[in-house]
C-alpha cells in the first residue's frame, strides 16, 4: 500500500453511493509523507505548480455497509474528486470537473490573505499550547527536585512568606496529588486548548 499523505475538508464531500459525508481523502500525488494539508496548505514535492489532479473518493460508510451485509461482488468504482492546485497551494477539492476549473480561475489575493491569516493564528495556537504544556511540565519538575532535595526547614515569617510566594507558581494540589501527575498535566492542557478553541 505504501505511504500517502491525506487531504482534510471543512465541507463533507458527499458520497454518490450512499450519500455520507466525506472529511478526508487520501492521495499518493505529492511527497507522500503522511502529511496532512487542508484547503490553503504549500503542497511539498508536488510536481503539479498550477492544475486540476483527479483523484477518488473513498467512502468508509459504504465499505462498513458491503463488509456487514458480507458482499463479496466487487465493489462500485469509486468516484472521481478533483484537487485545484495554485502554484503549489492546495485551493480546493471539488467533485465537478467544472467546478474544479472554476475554482482554479477564481483564485485571488484575498484567498492568499486568509489562508496566510488561518495559517498564523493556526501557528500561534500552537506556540501557545505547547509553550503552556512545557511551562507546566517545567514546574512539575522542578516540585518533583524540590521534593526530592528539601532545604532544611526554615521558621519565622520570612520564611513563612517565601513558601507561600512559592506556593504561587506551584501546580494545582489536584495535579500533585494525582496518581499519575503528568496524565493529569496533559488532560488539564487539553481541556484548555478545547476552551481556547470554542
Amino acid at each position: 500500500m505504501g505511504m500517502f499523505d491525506t487531504i482534510y475538508v471543512k465541507t463533507p464531500l458527499i458520497c454518490p453511493a450512499c450519500g455520507a459525508g466525506v472529511r478526508s481523502l487520501q492521495t499518493k500525488e505529492f511527497d507522500c509523507t503522511m502529511a496532512h494539508f487542508k484547503i490553503g496548505s504549500v503542497l511539498s514535492g508536488s510536481s503539479v505548480m498550477t492544475g486540476i489532479v483527479k483523484e477518488t473518493l473513498w467512502c468508509d460508510a459504504c465499505s462498513k455497509t458491503r463488509r456487514e451485509s458480507g458482499d463479496k461482488a466487487d465493489p462500485p468504482p469509486e468516484p472521481p474528486v478533483y484537487l485545484v492546485i495554485w502554484h503549489s497551494i492546495l485551493a480546493g477539492v471539488e467533485q465537478d470537473l467544472a467546478k474544479a476549473e472554476a475554482r482554479l480561475a477564481a483564485v485571488d489575493r484575498l484567498d492568499l490573505i486568509g489562508w496566510l491569516d488561518e495559517a498564523q493564528r493556526e501557528a500561534a495556537r500552537w506556540r501557545r499550547h505547547h509553550h503552556s504544556l512545557h511551562h507546566d511540565v517545567q514546574r512539575w519538575h522542578e516540585y518533583l527536585a524540590r521534593a526530592a532535595a528539601p532545604e532544611p526547614e526554615a521558621t519565622g515569617e520570612l520564611a513563612e512568606k517565601r513558601r507561600a510566594f512559592q506556593r504561587l507558581f506551584d501546580l494545582p494540589q489536584e495535579i500533585l496529588t494525582a496518581p499519575d501527575p503528568l496524565a493529569a498535566i496533559l488532560t488539564a492542557n487539553k481541556h484548555a486548548d478545547e476552551e481556547a478553541d470554542d
